[in-house]
């Protein structure tokens, strides 16, 4: 009786180690943007990920329903569409060399990525939520919102 006891509590033991090696999964378009990044794409952790989050959230002002409050926003500007993003910046002096961190609107891991990488694939990162901030720390954030709208605010 103790032995089928042991082994069974040995059982039970092995399964959790296998649930813990086991990968969490953002779904198939998390995985796409994953890929068109590439290497060098940084996956944060969840603490590191909430802390990019209350970054973001205490450097730009946010309405109730999860929107950048651009009304109290004044370095602030409209672009038309996803690919004039990189000359808006140029016409800022605005230095895109430097890290940047991609923020969805839902339960998504932040991304670490460079500049470059983000702009040539966009669509892909954009298709993985409804709202996306692409926030460079200290710098710049843009809001890729679900009505179409891209904003860029700046420090």
């Amino acid at each position: 009786m103790e032995h089928k006891r042991n082994r069974k509590w040995r059982l039970e033991q092995l399964l959790q180690k296998q649930k813990s090696k086991q990968k969490v999964s953002y779904g198939v378009l998390f995985e796409e943007c994953l890929d068109a990044l590439g290497e060098g794409t940084i996956i944060l952790s969840e603490e590191s990920s909430e802390t990019m989050r209350n970054e973001l959230v205490n450097a730009y002002s946010f309405t109730p329903w999860g929107r950048i409050d651009w009304d109290k926003i004044s370095k602030k500007t409209e672009i038309k569409i996803a690919t004039d993003v990189l000359s808006t910046l140029k016409s800022l002096n605005i230095d895109t060399g430097l890290p940047l961190y991609i923020i969805w609107s839902g339960s998504y891991p932040v991304l670490q990525t460079e500049f470059q990488r983000f702009i040539n694939v966009h669509d892909d990162v954009l298709a993985v939520d409804f709202d996306t901030y692409v926030y460079c720390s200290s710098q710049y954030v843009i809001e890729f919102f679900h009505e179409g709208e891209i904003t860029l605010g700046y420090l």
